[in-house]
């Protein structure tokens, strides 16, 4: 099989940890998830996957994150089986392959390098498209509302770290102001996993850098009256796969319990009243 060298700015390039991360899941004895077109499309990639085989904290996390939020995605599905789910920060996610249920409508949104990328190895249909644009420009929000009168479920899965707070909130803004009643899906972890994170595992192998990072999460509240968080998951809440860390860092974790709540998955209501949709997503998270 001929390899493809692919060219992707320094944030973008992270898209290639997230995709070995679930390509390799499958070798493991008892696998987070399964994601054969993952497996697929990273055999067609000329880079070096190798660098990142002793991440194992890393591609762990990455298969929990994606299950988690599979799970939360398949519950909105349930109750809107048309519904719309945008993927922010796409990258060359495989999660519409993998819940794809006939009816839904499905963006994937990503910068144009990213979606380039994209294009060599998964393909739009009447219900799957892509959008070459940044999350933070409005251009791709009338391309949404095009689709579907009902609040959608938008996922920002490994993005929202490569945010400055400013950006953050101004993407969660635009969100409520265009969709009010929709949720947002995305993980987020604490200060000082920002600051230190940076020198070890897969992400040292490239040029992108962290900037934000959030002490509680409820903090999001009071940025606007409209948000609510409706679910949070976080490592404790995995202890069965804790013991994939490594023995250094499970010692950290039994001396210092409170590492574990450093790195947390999601769910936000962007204002709307609470409703049954809401019960359903988090019933089965």
């Amino acid at each position: 099989m001929n390899k493809e060298k692919i060219s992707l700015g320094a944030t973008q390039e992270t898209l290639l940890i997230t995709l070995w991360a679930r390509a390799v899941e499958a070798s493991q004895p008892e696998p987070i998830l399964f994601d054969p077109k993952a497996a697929d499309i990273l055999a067609q990639i000329d880079y070096d996957f190798e660098q990142f085989s002793k991440a194992k904290s890393s591609q762990m996390i990455v298969c929990l994150r994606s299950q988690t939020i599979d799970q939360w995605v398949k519950a909105f599905l349930n109750n809107n089986p048309a519904g719309t789910v945008v993927e922010i920060g796409a990258g060359l996610n495989t999660r519409f392959e993998r819940l794809d249920n006939g009816t839904l409508n499905w963006f994937d949104l990503d910068l144009p390098d990213a979606i380039a990328v994209r294009r060599l190895y998964l393909e739009e249909s009447d219900r799957r498209h892509f959008l070459s644009k940044s999350a933070l420009e409005p251009d791709w929000i009338d391309a949404v509302k095009a689709t579907t009168s009902n609040p959608p479920l938008f996922i920002a899965e490994g993005v929202l770290v490569y945010f400055s707070e400013e950006q953050v909130k101004m993407l969660l803004t635009m969100l409520a102001d265009n969709f009010p009643g929709g949720f947002l899906a995305f993980d987020a972890t604490s200060w000082l996993a920002v600051r230190y994170r940076r020198r070890f595992d897969a992400i040292k192998h490239t040029c992108a850098k962290f900037q934000w990072g959030i002490e509680n999460i409820k903090e999001i509240e009071a940025w606007d009256l409209r948000y609510k968080i409706e679910a949070s998951l976080y490592l404790s809440d995995f202890l069965p796969y804790l013991r994939r860390f490594s023995w250094g860092d499970r010692l950290l974790f039994a001396l210092m319990p409170q590492l574990l709540q450093m790195y947390g998955i999601h769910l936000v209501r962007l204002g709307g009243s609470p409703s049954a949709n809401v019960l359903s997503i988090t019933d089965q998270s």
